[in-house]
C-alpha cells in the first residue's frame, strides 16, 4: 500500500480505481494529451525567454544566461517530449515523468538566481508555475519530496550565497529576516501546492460521482425497458426499435418484420402447475430463443405468455423461416427439467412492415395472423398478406398460412 493513503486522504477518503488496461485508441488519445501539455511547457518557456529579453535590454541579465536558458528549455522539450510520444515511458510507474520534469525545471531556477540575483524574485515566481504544472499530474508524496528539495535549496541559497541579498538589502543584514523569506517562500508554496492537489482531488472525485450517476441512470433506463421476469424488452423497450426501423423503411426502404409468438395452451401450464413454474417456463423460453437469434434481432414481452420478435433487414419469406426454425426449436426442447413430461410448443404470426405502417398497425397486423396460426391448429407460422388493392377497395386484411417446407 505504501504512501497511496496520503492521495486517498487527500481525495476526501476515496481511493483512485485502480488502472485498467488501456486500449490502443485511448493510448493514441492520451499521447495527444501529452503532446498538449508539452505545448503548454513550451509557451511558458517562451514567456520566461521574453522576460528575460526584457532584463536583458535593461542590463539587468548578462545575454549569456538569455541563451543558456533558451538552450535548456528546448532541450527539456525535445527529451521529454521524445520519450513521452514514442511510447517509451509506457511502462514506467509514472510515464508522464512529471517528478524529473520538475527537477529539471526547478533546477533551471535556482542556476538563472546564482546567476541573475538581481531578479531572482521572477525565478521564485516562475517556481509556483512549476508546482502548478506537478500538481497536475504527481502523486501527493512525490509533490512533497520535491517542495522540501526546493525549500532546502533556497534554504542554502540565502545562507551560502550573499549576492542573493541583491534582492532586497535586508537580506544582507538580518539573520532573521533571511529565514523569514525562506520559511515566507516555503509555506507559501506548500499552501500554493495543497490547493493545487486538493482541487484537483476534488476536480476526480466530482467526476467519479458524475461517471457513477451516469452509470445508474443507464441501469435504470435498462431496467425501464427491460422486463423484470424475463429480461426480454418490454414495450417500452420495443416501441422505439420499432419507429427506427420504420422510419429507417420510409426512408430507405429497408425490409422489416415482426413476429407475434404466443405459447400453445400456457393457461393449462399455470393451472396445472402453479404460476411460479409458468414463470420458469417463460424465463427458459427466453432464454432459449435468446440463444438462437441474430445479433440484429430483438425480442420483447408484449404481455403474458406473448412475445414480439423484431427483424431488421428482413423480408418476409426470411421471417418466416426464422419463425418456423424457432418454432421448430421450442418443439424439439426437452423441458421436463422444468415439469415433468411437458411438452411446449408455440404459434407464431409473422407481419412484414410497409412504409403506410405505424408500429401499431404492424403490430396489429402480426397478432393476427398469430390468431390465424392458432385458428388452423396451433403450433405452426402464419404470415399476414395486405395486398395495396385489397387496401383499396377496403377489402379486410387476408391470412395466408404458409406451410412447413419439405
Amino acid at each position: 500500500m505504501g504512501a497511496a493513503w496520503l492521495d486517498e486522504w487527500w481525495a476526501g477518503g476515496e481511493a483512485a480505481p485502480a488502472a485498467a488496461p488501456m486500449a490502443a485508441s485511448e493510448r493514441r488519445r492520451l499521447r495527444r494529451r501529452r503532446a498538449h501539455m508539452s505545448t503548454l511547457v513550451g509557451l511558458s518557456y517562451a514567456v520566461d525567454l521574453a522576460v528575460l529579453a526584457l532584463f536583458r535590454l535593461g542590463g539587468a541579465v548578462p545575454g549569456s544566461l538569455l541563451a543558456l536558458y533558451a538552450g535548456l528549455a528546448l532541450s527539456h522539450l525535445v527529451l521529454f517530449g521524445a520519450l513521452q510520444l514514442s511510447g517509451a515511458t509506457e511502462r514506467m510507474r509514472h510515464p508522464n515523468l512529471t517528478g524529473l520534469q520538475m527537477a529539471w525545471a526547478l533546477a533551471m531556477q535556482v542556476g538563472a538566481m546564482l546567476w541573475a540575483p538581481a531578479v531572482a524574485g521572477y525565478f521564485v515566481g516562475v517556481m509556483f508555475v512549476v508546482f502548478s504544472f506537478g500538481a497536475l499530474r504527481l502523486p501527493l508524496r512525490s509533490a512533497l519530496w520535491m517542495w522540501a528539495a526546493t525549500s532546502g535549496a533556497l534554504a542554502l541559497l540565502m545562507w551560502r550565497f550573499p549576492p542573493l541579498g541583491a534582492m532586497a538589502p535586508a537580506l544582507r543584514e538580518s539573520t532573521w529576516v533571511r529565514a523569514g523569506t525562506v520559511v515566507g517562500f516555503s509555506t507559501l508554496l506548500l499552501r500554493c501546492l495543497v490547493l493545487n492537489f486538493r482541487a484537483m482531488a476534488l476536480h476526480a472525485r466530482s467526476t467519479r460521482e458524475a461517471a457513477k450517476l451516469a452509470a445508474e441512470a443507464a441501469a435504470a433506463r435498462e431496467r425501464a425497458t427491460r422486463d423484470g421476469l424475463t429480461g426480454a424488452l418490454n414495450r417500452d423497450g420495443l416501441a422505439p426499435l420499432l419507429e427506427r426501423e420504420l422510419e429507417r423503411l420510409r426512408a430507405h426502404g429497408a425490409d422489416s418484420c415482426v413476429a407475434m409468438i404466443d405459447i400453445d395452451w400456457f393457461k393449462s401450464i399455470n393451472d396445472g402447475c402453479g404460476h411460479l413454474t409458468g414463470d420458469r417456463v417463460l424465463r427458459a423460453l427466453v432464454d432459449l430463443l435468446h440463444g438462437h437469434l441474430r445479433a440484429s434481432d430483438r425480442l420483447a414481452r408484449f404481455g403474458g405468455e406473448e412475445f414480439v420478435l423484431l427483424m431488421p433487414s428482413t423480408g418476409e419469406l426470411d421471417a418466416m423461416e426464422i419463425a418456423e426454425r424457432l418454432r421448430e426449436l421450442v418443439e424439439g426442447q426437452d423441458w421436463s427439467a422444468l415439469v415433468a413430461h411437458l411438452r411446449l410448443t408455440v404459434s407464431i404470426g409473422v407481419a412484414q412492415a410497409h412504409p403506410a405502417d405505424r408500429a401499431e398497425t404492424l403490430i396489429a397486423r402480426a397478432d393476427t395472423a398469430l390468431y390465424g396460426a392458432k385458428a388452423a391448429g396451433r403450433n405452426r407460422c402464419c404470415a399476414a398478406v395486405r395486398v395495396d388493392a385489397l387496401l383499396q377497395e377496403s377489402i379486410p386484411m387476408q391470412l395466408v398460412h404458409l406451410e412447413r417446407h419439405g
